[in-house]
């Protein structure tokens, strides 16, 4: 049997979520992951010929024509990119994340709710197809750990679905753990929020 995320995680169950959310429906499970600043794999180097740069928002919205998600970058985040070439090549930009400075609120869709993040917060994990299963996420979460600690976060944290095991398997490797577990229900106009600690 293959494993859930497999079948969750692909553009047609998106569309299927898509469908039911429109007309009422909704079922939302997310895995707050932390870890401490100081604790967690800070700065693991990325694979050979990548290199991981952290940029103001000014500097990284030059990369919107390519990734519309770099519309969404606010100004009070840092976007941790990935790029990857040789010597004379002009690198390109293959990966990257965003992350938010500490004690901020984020809008989160899923949750249909506002969420204020204590430490510093990494959303919008994303490595281009090509480049991936080779280290390159995991060393964006790492440096992403060691720019939040420079910038006096004594915490890091992450919002992953239930379902989207890849994102779970890179933020352990760096040492997160899950803190909660936030869940978010809606059919029509019943709703219901839980929030349930985890060990």
């Amino acid at each position: 049997m293959p494993a859930l995320w497999r079948l969750t995680r692909t553009e047609t169950a998106r569309r299927v979520y898509d469908a039911l959310k429109a007309r009422g429906l909704t079922a939302t499970q997310m895995d707050e992951y932390v870890a401490d600043a100081d604790a967690a794999d800070a700065d693991r180097d990325p694979p050979t010929g990548v290199e991981i740069r952290a940029l103001e928002p000014d500097e990284a919205r030059r990369f919107e024509a390519d990734y519309d998600a770099f519309s969404e970058l606010r100004d009070d985040e840092t976007a941790v990119c990935a790029f990857d070439g040789g010597p004379n090549v002009e690198r390109a930009l293959v990966g990257y994340l965003f992350l938010g400075d500490p004690g901020l609120t984020y809008h989160v869709h899923p949750l249909e709710a506002d969420v204020t993040v204590p430490g510093g917060y990494v959303r919008r994990v994303f490595v281009a197809p090509e480049a991936r299963n080779r280290g390159i996420a995991t060393a964006l979460v790492s440096r992403a750990v060691a720019v939040a600690g420079g910038k006096g976060a004594e915490t890091v944290h992450a919002l992953v679905a239930r379902d989207n095991r890849p994102s779970q398997w890179t933020f352990e490797r760096v040492g997160f753990r899950v803190a909660r577990t936030r869940a978010y229900y809606r059919v029509g106009p019943w709703r219901r929020r839980r929030v349930t600690p985890r060990s």
